[in-house]
């Protein structure tokens, strides 16, 4: 009977937190109109290519796709709701001041809305961006999805309602959301990711992965011998750790409220084996692989 109230307040503390991010972090950013926007109209963009590009934008998709150009290209599609009959006017004020812009030799930086937004409109801005292969990239994007295509170098993504797709970056990944889930393959140095409600997905070819969330599971993928450290941590979802037959490591796993499994032989002859923690060594004991979890199961995968 204990066990059960106790799951039963739990439900309900999980439950509380969700209503409290739904309405004091999603509900304020949501559009307050729908429909046709009264402005919708596309901005071009071009600079020769720089090492770094920097977007700042508040509402919108960014889409990033690295290309075998020399130059830097942006097309941004506005469209711009009035909220209210006489906010058509100050929609159009404020479009013709949406940008800022600063291009150098070494960086491009673009800042959608550097002013503050009028309370008459709504709008969004949504982006497709061509960089030269290897910029390294750093785009912060409030409510929005951010997608990265295959061939960029670093990358460091902040978003607050954005889900996150990184694909095949040349150097290390950071990205950071609040709502949204966050995806990463074939990161070559290493990755920080982290979220509040949403799901973790990493392929790693290099470095170490540091993966958290609160509210949702993380599945990674440590398939080569050059990923030396991963730290999973969930509070409310399981942990899936994926590696491959060669796999050496010493493995700390911890659940409050679940089981562990797994798929390799460890030796806990001096480390612990129970039901909520399992810490020992794989092979020689190479990589640090940490796991924990409060209510979720963990799962150490044999590569398929």
């Amino acid at each position: 009977m204990k066990t059960y109230v106790k799951s039963i307040l739990l439900a309900g503390i999980i439950a509380a937190v969700i209503v409290f991010f739904t309405v004091h972090a999603v509900a304020p950013t949501l559009p307050r109109v729908v429909g046709r926007p009264a402005i919708k109209e596309t901005r071009s963009f071009s600079w020769p290519g720089s090492q770094r590009f920097e977007l700042v934008n508040r509402d919108g998709e960014v889409r990033v796709w690295p290309h075998s150009a020399k130059e830097a290209a942006v097309t941004a599609t506005v469209r711009i709701y009035p909220v209210e009959r006489d906010g058509g006017a100050v929609a159009r004020t404020y479009a013709d001041s949406l940008f800022a812009v600063t291009a150098e030799k070494d960086r491009i930086r673009i800042v959608s809305e550097p002013g503050e937004r009028p309370d008459l409109i709504d709008m969004r801005v949504d982006y497709d961006v061509y960089v030269p292969f290897g910029t390294d990239l750093d785009v912060v994007s409030a409510n929005g999805n951010v997608l990265v295509a295959v061939g960029c170098g670093q990358v460091d993504v902040q978003g607050r309602n954005a889900d996150i797709y990184i694909k095949k970056p040349g150097g290390m990944v950071t990205a950071k959301t609040t709502n949204g889930r966050i995806n990463v393959m074939d990161a070559p140095e290493g990755a920080l990711l982290e979220t509040v409600n949403g799901n973790i997905y990493a392929y790693m070819q290099g470095g170490a992965i540091s993966a958290d969330t609160t509210n949702g599971a993380i599945v990674a993928h440590v398939p080569d011998e050059n990923v030396n450290r991963a730290e999973l941590n969930s509070m409310n979802g399981g942990i899936t750790l994926v590696m491959d037959e060669r796999c050496s490591a010493i493995v700390d796993a911890r659940t409050m409220h679940g089981g562990i499994r797994s798929d390799f032989a460890i030796d806990t002859s001096s480390g612990v084996q129970r039901r909520h923690h399992l810490r020992g060594e794989i092979g020689s004991g190479r990589a640090l692989l940490n796991m924990q979890t409060l209510n979720g199961n963990i799962w150490l995968a044999r590569g398929r």
